[in-house]
Parts: structure tokens; C-alpha cells; sequence
């Protein structure tokens, strides 16, 4: 069986030991990036499978949809079929909640993996071998999915996102919840108003004041049979209850949770590169929120921190409006540095809406060295880019690595 694999990163590696592993040996690789192997758009329609990558738009390959399948779907059929799995889906927060779910599992005792989307790719976690497999799901992947099947799924919230992709939100939107399709058991989502109207009647809903299910009271969230204490719950801001909260729900709707359930969560971390604590330099707090690549989780990441604020924003655009996060920057930001291939773009979004100061810069270093530069009186470096990184990096991580380097080398800097 003759296979092409399209898109030779983390997912592409993958999928090639899968088909190894299903005895496919006659495997051909392309990818746009790595000057080894042919570029995409040079692919012809001799193959028996096509393995694309979620990043790649299938509308715009000239070959057979037919014959097109993903890692996630050659994982699945590989799966052993008395693991679970949980997928997880939404436009930000899915991240974090895939995380937190996967160590809430492991805590109970549970042999759990964060997989997917998230970085570690869900053909990996497969050959290693788990009871339940955590699977975070973009858009893109969803998408690309023919029989991969949940036992419980959540989609975080919808907002927008990916216009490049799908051109407007109601486009983007019909692939989110597609997850319903691909969901065999109990479905979670956030009551927002476009997924409500949406989503079969048996979904759970969780409201994002927390005051229906679960409840937030007391610094505790009581669900229907058990309840944790927030006391020693380390993430903070209020997005990151909401993201317990479907964490939580997730873990109990696969296994029995009963009474208080608190040493479930007392020693949860956070996502490197969402909302992370860098260091501080002079008592200004800097945090690295690489992960924000759209609008709302910029918006989210803002919401987290206090007045006197400097926000480092730019990079790849992804057709968001910065506009709506004026309201935010008038309250809180005394600066706001721009860089990369987006910055021109936000500057005109921003100007006559905002009261702080605008500073462009080319590149993410500048804006780092400028933000040290302005930070007196401020008591936060917020870099929350609201973009993709691809302008000036490889992926997001790489992105956050290299902020998290600038801030250190000014630090060691100055003594």
C-alpha cells in the first residue's frame, strides 16, 4: 500500500511509526518546510492513503478526499479498545483543561496522558500505551476525523478565530461542534450563547460565573456528589476555576467521584507558556502568555492582571480585531509594544480607541528590551501576543522560550 504523509511535523512523525506499526512500509513524505523531502503541492494522486496533517487545508490539495486520513484516526484504530478517552475542543482554554484533567486522572490513580493538540501527539501516547487518553482537538483536527469516538468530550467556549482558515466565525463554529458527532458519552460546554442553541439537549452546560453547575461558594466548586476546596489551588484567575470546573466535570463523568475530592487538585500545575510567572525584575512581574495566539485569550490573560500594565502584542495575524480589547487597555495598560508582521495592523485597530502610549519594534527581543526600558511605576510585563508566532518562530513554545530568555538575560544583566 503506497502512503504519502503530508506535513512532517510532531503529527506527520507520528503517523509515519503508526503505519510502520499497521505494516506500511511504502511511505513518502512531503513537506513545505524541511528541504529533504518535496513540497506539498507536489503530491499526485498515485497514493493509496494520504496522511495530512492538520495545519494543511485539504480544499486546497488536488487529490482524492477519499483517500485522506489522519494521525488521529490511524491512533484510534490502533487503540486498545478497554482505554478511555476524553477529547477536549474550545478556542482557548483547552490547553490548560486538557492538563489539568490528565493530573487530576493520574492523582486518582489513573495511568493518564495529555496528548493531542497539545503537543505531544496522541499516535505517541498510543504506542506507549494508557487508561484514559486526554485529547485536545483543534479545529483542524476535528476536521480531518473519521472514526476516532470520545467517551466524554467539552468544548471550552467559541470565540473568534482562525479567519484565515475558515473565513468567518460561522464556519469556524460548524467544526467545533462537530465534537458532538465524535462523542459517545456525556458532553460539557460553556453556556455561551452560540453553543447552547447548538448542542444536543443531554449536554451539560457550565456557566462562567459558576453559579449553576458546578457552584462556586465558600472558595469551593460543589458539583451534584462531591466538591473540591480552592484554598490550595495554585493557577490563579477566575478563567482557570471555569477551567477546573471542566477538568472535574470530565474526570467524574468516567469515574465515581464521592464527598470531598480536594486532594485531587492541591498540587496541579500550569501550562508552560499560558499565563506563566517569568520573574520579576525592579517589582515588575513579567509573565509569558505565548500560548495567547487570538484575540480572546489575550483578552482572558489581561483579565488576570491588575492596573499598570505594559502588553507586548504582535506576530502572524490571524484575522482577529483588536479593537475589542480597547475597552481592557484603558483600563489597564500604560503601554502597548508591538512587533512582527502584525504590528501595523493592531497600531491601526488600537489608535483613537486606546489612551496608552503605542511603541512598534521589529522584532520580539526589541519589544522585551523596550518594555525594560518603560518599566518604571508598571507593575506587569504582560507578553500575551494575540497572533500566531509564525511571522518570527516555529511554534508558540519556541516563541515563549525565546521572551522567557530575553527577560532572564536582563536579569543577569543587571546583577
Amino acid at each position: 500500500m503506497k502512503t504519502a504523509i503530508l506535513g512532517y511535523g510532531k503529527s506527520g512523525k507520528s503517523a509515519e511509526k503508526l503505519l510502520k506499526k499497521m505494516g506500511i512500509n511504502n511511505i513518502h513524505i512531503y513537506d513545505d518546510k524541511l528541504t529533504d523531502f518535496p513540497e506539498i503541492n507536489k503530491v499526485t494522486d498515485e497514493y493509496d492513503i494520504y496522511v495530512v496533517s492538520p495545519g494543511i487545508d485539504i480544499n486546497n490539495l488536488g487529490i482524492n478526499k477519499n483517500k485522506i486520513t489522519s494521525e488521529i484516526d490511524l491512533a484510534y484504530n490502533l487503540l486498545e479498545r478497554e482505554s478511555k478517552i476524553i477529547a477536549v475542543t474550545g478556542t482557548n482554554g483547552k490547553s490548560t483543561i486538557t492538563y489539568l484533567t490528565a493530573q487530576i486522572l493520574n492523582n486518582y490513580g489513573v495511568k493518564a496522558k495529555a496528548c493531542g493538540n497539545i503537543g505531544f501527539a496522541f499516535g505517541e501516547a498510543v504506542i506507549e500505551g494508557y487508561d484514559v487518553y486526554v485529547v485536545e482537538l483543534s479545529s483542524f483536527q476535528i476536521d480531518l476525523i473519521k472514526y476516532f469516538r470520545a467517551d466524554a468530550s467539552c468544548i471550552s467556549n467559541v470565540t473568534d478565530d482562525h479567519f484565515d482558515r475558515y473565513g468567518n466565525f460561522e464556519n469556524y463554529l460548524k467544526s467545533k461542534i462537530k465534537i458532538k458527532d465524535i462523542t459517545k458519552g456525556q458532553l460539557f460546554s460553556l453556556n455561551s450563547e452560540c453553543l447552547v442553541n447548538k448542542l444536543p439537549e443531554s449536554t451539560v452546560f457550565i456557566d462562567e460565573n459558576l453559579k449553576n453547575f458546578p457552584v462556586f461558594e465558600d472558595n469551593k466548586l460543589r458539583f451534584e456528589n462531591f466538591y473540591v476546596s480552592l484554598d490550595n489551588f495554585n493557577l490563579y484567575g477566575w478563567h482557570n476555576k471555569i477551567n477546573l470546573a471542566f477538568s472535574l466535570s470530565l474526570s467524574s463523568s468516567l469515574f465515581d467521584f464521592f464527598g470531598d475530592m480536594t486532594h485531587l487538585i492541591e498540587n496541579l500545575t500550569g501550562l508552560e507558556h499560558r499565563c506563566e510567572f517569568v520573574g520579576a525584575i525592579n517589582e515588575t512581574i513579567y509573565i509569558n502568555d505565548s500560548k495567547g495566539t487570538n484575540v480572546d485569550s489575550t483578552m482572558v490573560a489581561l483579565k488576570s492582571v491588575k492596573e499598570d500594565c505594559i502588553l507586548i502584542l504582535g506576530g502572524y495575524d490571524k484575522g482577529g480585531d483588536f479593537g475589542e480589547l480597547a475597552a481592557l487597555i484603558n483600563e489597564k495598560v500604560k503601554k502597548v509594544i508591538l512587533y512582527g508582521a502584525a504590528a501595523a495592523k493592531i497600531e491601526n485597530q488600537l489608535l483613537g480607541r486606546v489612551n496608552a502610549e503605542i511603541i512598534s519594534v521589529y522584532s520580539l527581543k526589541d519589544a522585551v528590551e523596550n518594555a525594560y526600558q518603560n518599566s518604571e511605576n508598571i507593575k506587569y510585563v504582560l507578553f500575551s501576543p494575540g497572533c500566531a508566532s509564525f511571522d518570527q518562530f516555529k511554534n508558540f513554545e519556541e516563541r515563549g522560550e525565546y521572551f522567557k530568555k530575553y527577560v532572564n538575560e536582563i536579569k543577569e544583566k543587571i546583577g
